[in-house]
């Protein structure tokens, strides 16, 4: 035995270098693709001043990696929506609002780190009035982005999911 490890202690020794090469190799392939990951998120934020607010609400890709956007949906009670004004106006009825929408295209690439604003919504408030009674009717509302990392692995951002988690 020891015998034919002396006589073939380069080619044990290459075997073992090999070996551990690939490993690496391995190791560095996980490392770059988790350093290059997306994470789509979104936020709402809130301003109210006496008469008005203002809602935003925007997705933030937090990833260290760009994210390529493969679909961007917007829903209303389950139904894609094709027009966002539109909607809005069924879902507010009579309010008296503004609006600026954005859409991401399906060939748009989200940088790590920026924030995009999908929509800013101001409104007349009266005495008293909040903004939680008007995020309540814009929860009928639901985003979903499709989108991919550098290396093609797929993910999604669904509020349909964060809704149902919150609920759960």
């Amino acid at each position: 035995m020891w015998q034919l490890l002396g006589e073939n202690a380069s080619e044990i020794i290459a075997l073992c270098a090999l070996g551990l090469t690939s490993y690496q190799a391995y190791l560095s392939r996980a490392h770059n693709r988790l350093s290059l990951k997306p994470h789509l998120t979104r936020f709402t934020h809130r301003s109210r001043q006496p008469g008005h607010g203002v809602l935003v609400f925007e997705i933030m890709n937090n990833g260290v990696g760009p994210a390529f956007i493969n679909s961007f949906e917007i829903l209303l009670d389950g139904k894609r929506v094709q027009d966002l004004d539109g909607a809005l106006k069924e879902v507010l009825g009579q309010r008296q609002f503004n609006s600026t929408v954005a859409t991401l295209g399906d060939d748009y690439a989200m940088p790590a780190g920026e924030r995009r604003e999908i929509l800013i919504l101001a409104l007349g408030l009266s005495d008293g009035e909040d903004l939680s009674g008007i995020e309540e009717e814009l929860d009928r509302f639901d985003l979903i982005v499709e989108y991919q990392s550098v290396y093609g692995e797929k993910a999604k951002l669904d509020t349909r999911t964060e809704k149902s988690n919150v609920n759960q």
